[in-house]
């Protein structure tokens, strides 16, 4: 069949697919596949050429918290699609009330024209009197498929089966899926938490020694054998245990080979968000499986983890520090976290995050920094660029102004170079387009290699279209950096007539400071900390300006010389 008119191509055609687990009853009919040659066959009767698939395969229709659902949202939103077209409106989703909102007005609202293929639905021909009711069959079906799922699952539990997946030293057995079996090699670590623990090792300790013996964690160690779990798989370092990880399976029953059900629930089909359930709701199964700890020694570590509680603030350890959230590590560019000396109440300081030593992270230096010096650093800063407020303002403008437009000149120079390219390569797209379609036309390329091109040139004709426009946004901009620098010397002035810092002035002067590890020892010790403001980012001040940098003995009378100046590399 040959379509009425090629329709202008001013957006992408969605075909959104989804397929979930309750979808399996019905065969391949609703495979991803199919959807996809059905979609795209409809598609190509309808003259809307310019396609671009969205799937969501394994995901409930029950709500719309899906990856390729929420891509298609977003693209939506950036004016990248003008059609969007399913298989039926159970694909959409099963939730009557949401598919009803984006089907009569979130759609309609942006232009977006809507298509469910089997069920006869296009929103160029006006509205749909049946899509309501098919919607709230829709919601029924998932509604009843629920209810039959929870049932079954009920069932099961009760009957002692294990509804979830075998923790960390177990495994499923490959004669029967239902029956854990013990895997060695995980069991054996798991036998060495319990007995650290039993010895009196603390959770972050276990952690800690863990890591230096280059043990897995628990999702690093089941990918390495090919099993899906599901959880978190981006953590970068697999050797770096959590004190949470170890309390976890300190705290697990089932290491005494018991199966416990019902830990958590959901409050309705629509929901799928896990509930801690109370433990007299919990169905518990004794000796169903071989265990890895003797329940003796397992009742023992109960007792000890429970006499642990994590400790609230201290009132003796004063208030937060209001330089908290402000330093980062100047050398792995981390946060610098607030301590209170354990000793000695009086001292505050500041540590690296990733420190190597504290926290098994991969800086190799501490990056210590007491709390009053780097109040004290700042205040001098300020008082210095205070003074040359006071001496003389058009001067400090004047560093203002060139600090802040060299930085603009640069930035802007970039920004019209990249605009410039841009255009270029957004004329070039259109005439390559134009002559794509005239050898469509001429039959010089025909209609499937014409879609895949005519695909390509749309999306990034779009993405050109963005970037120009943001571009454009970016140089319109520059006359605002002017009130910013007002605004900064009027944050300089209020400083002037203070005569302690604030939380709320500090964040209005400074972006951030880094802090460097200390260099050479004894009373030539050194420490740079780099101060970045608002607007403006590092100032150096002249030299004339009165300089003094901060001394203070930070440590049983060892001398720190912090310095302000920012090294070029």
């Amino acid at each position: 069949m040959q379509p009425k008119k090629k329709n202008e191509l001013i957006g992408i055609t969605a075909l959104y697919c989804r397929l979930s687990r309750d979808d399996g009853m019905d065969g391949d009919s609703n495979s991803v596949a199919n959807q996809k040659r059905l979609l795209s066959q409809k598609a190509k009767e309808l003259g809307l050429v310019n396609i671009r698939y969205y799937v969501d395969d394994g995901y409930t229709g029950t709500n719309f918290n899906r990856p390729g659902f929420q891509q298609l949202l977003a693209d939506i939103d950036l004016g990248y699609v003008t059609a969007v077209m399913v298989k039926d409106l159970s694909r959409l989703g099963r939730d009557y009330v949401s598919v009803g909102n984006y089907t009569d007005s979130y759609f309609p609202d942006r232009g977006i024209r809507f298509i469910a293929v089997n069920d006869s639905i296009d929103s160029e021909e006006g509205e749909s009197e049946i899509a309501p009711f098919k919607n709230i069959l829709n919601e029924m079906y998932a509604r009843d498929i629920s209810k039959k799922v929870r049932s079954s699952h009920r069932l099961r539990g009760n009957a002692g089966e294990p509804l979830s997946q075998p923790p960390y030293g177990y495994m499923k057995s490959p004669e029967n899926k239902k029956k854990w079996i013990i895997d060695p090699e995980a069991a054996e670590i798991v036998k060495s938490i319990f007995k650290m623990c039993l010895d009196g090792k603390g959770n972050e300790t276990i952690a800690r020694l863990l890591q230096e013996q280059k043990v897995l964690v628990p999702m690093a160690y089941w990918q390495s054998k090919g099993l899906p779990r599901g959880g978190k798989k981006t953590q970068p370092n697999p050797y770096k245990w959590c004190k949470t990880t170890v309390q976890k399976i300190l705290s697990q029953q089932e290491y005494c080979g018991d199966i416990i059900n019902f830990k958590t629930y959901s409050k309705s089909f629509k929901n799928k968000t896990r509930i801690e359930n109370a433990p007299e709701n919990w169905a518990v199964f004794k000796d169903v499986h071989e265990p890895i700890i003797d329940r003796n020694a397992f009742e023992q570590v109960q007792v000890l983890i429970a006499k642990t509680k994590r400790r609230a603030p201290k009132p003796e350890n004063g208030a937060k520090s209001i330089f908290c959230d402000l330093l980062f590590c100047g050398d792995c560019h981390k946060k610098l976290r607030y301590h209170t000396n354990t000793i000695n109440k009086n001292i505050h300081y500041f540590v690296c995050a990733n420190n190597a030593v504290d926290y098994r992270g991969s800086c190799p230096g501490r990056h210590y920094v007491r709390a009053d010096a780097i109040e004290q650093v700042v205040m001098l800063e300020l008082s210095r660029m205070a003074e040359m407020l006071r001496n003389s303002e058009e001067t400090f403008a004047e560093l203002l102004a060139q600090k802040t437009n060299k930085e603009l000149l640069k930035e802007q120079k970039r920004n019209e170079v990249a605009l410039q390219k841009a255009i270029t390569r957004n004329d070039t797209v259109l005439r390559l387009y134009e002559k794509l379609y005239e050898d469509n036309a001429t039959g010089k390329v025909n209609d499937e290699w014409f879609m895949q091109l005519s695909h390509k040139y749309e999306v990034e004709r779009l993405e050109l279209k963005a970037t120009i426009a943001a571009l454009r946004k970016k140089l319109a901009e520059s006359g605002q950096h002017q009130k910013e620098r007002d605004g900064f010397i009027e944050a300089v002035r209020q400083f002037m007539r203070m005569e302690h810092l604030t939380a709320p002035l500090l964040r209005e002067l400074i972006d951030h400071i880094d802090v460097y590890e200390t260099e050479r020892k004894g009373k030539n010790r050194t420490q740079r900390i780099v101060i970045y403001y608002r607007f403006v980012g590092y100032i150096e001040l002249p030299t004339a300006s009165t300089r003094s940098n901060y001394k203070a003995d930070t440590r049983k009378g060892v001398a720190v010389e912090y310095l302000t100046e920012q090294r070029t590399a």
